[in-house]
Order: structure tokens, then C-alpha cells, then sequence
């Protein structure tokens, strides 16, 4: 045992020999991972204005989807789910943003209704801050 560890050590040793002073097959800024397409369109859709007041959540959302259909140029804006633990009735909101993506808008809707908010390949799901997505 103590000489395959012996061996285990000279060829770990001599393997970072060959390694000094090269560099690594990937850093950190190498490895970046893609934006995903959601949100790359997302951040194309400009809202000129988006305003609600009084208003749950859920119908903050439905206000908000609707106005990237209409400012997206294909008309089709993008998905938003929302998922279990979100309380139905919820707080009333008011919400006044101007010249805003609709990823920003997702964003800070999600940040004033007390709830978070994550990109997947399909839609943007808003889920209660103690859930893992």
C-alpha cells in the first residue's frame, strides 16, 4: 500500500511539473454560461410606460404580459408562470415604471411583490422566496 501510494504522489507531482507556467484549458471568465434566449428577447421589449395601482399580484401579471405583447415587435411577448406558495389574494400593488425592458419589469414586480423571480428555457417563473427553482 505505502508504495502505490508513493506512486500515486510522483505522478501527481509530476504531472503539475508539466503544468507550471501553462495555462488552464478554461478560467472563470471562459466558462460563462449563455444568457438564455427568454431573456435575451426579454431585455429587447421596451415598456414606454408600465403602471398598475392597487392591483394583486396575479393581476399585476396579467397587466404585464400583456404589455409586452404589445410592445414586442412579433407581438408575442414572452411566458411568465407562477408557480405553488404564492398567496392568491396577496397585497394590493402599485407600480410605476417608465422606459423599462420587460425582463427589468418582470424584475421589479417580482421585487415589490415580496417574491423572486427565475429565467428558464420556456417562461419566467415568479415563486415565493423560500423556494429553490
Amino acid at each position: 500500500m505505502k508504495r502505490t501510494l508513493q506512486t500515486t504522489l510522483t505522478t501527481l507531482l509530476f504531472a503539475l511539473a508539466l503544468n507550471i507556467g501553462t495555462p488552464p484549458i478554461a478560467t472563470a471568465a471562459d466558462t460563462k454560461v449563455p444568457e438564455r434566449a427568454i431573456v435575451t428577447k426579454a431585455k429587447t421589449i421596451v415598456l414606454p410606460e408600465f403602471k398598475v395601482e392597487g392591483v394583486t399580484f396575479f393581476e399585476a401579471l396579467r397587466q404585464l404580459t400583456l404589455a409586452g405583447r404589445q410592445h414586442d415587435p412579433d407581438k408575442k411577448g414572452v411566458n411568465f408562470l407562477i408557480e405553488q406558495g404564492i398567496p392568491a389574494p396577496g397585497p394590493k400593488l402599485t407600480l410605476t415604471l417608465k422606459n423599462v425592458t420587460l425582463a427589468e419589469a418582470a424584475e421589479r414586480l417580482a421585487k415589490a411583490a415580496g417574491v423572486s423571480v427565475t429565467a428558464h428555457d420556456y417562461a419566467f417563473a415568479f415563486h415565493p422566496k423560500s423556494a429553490k427553482p
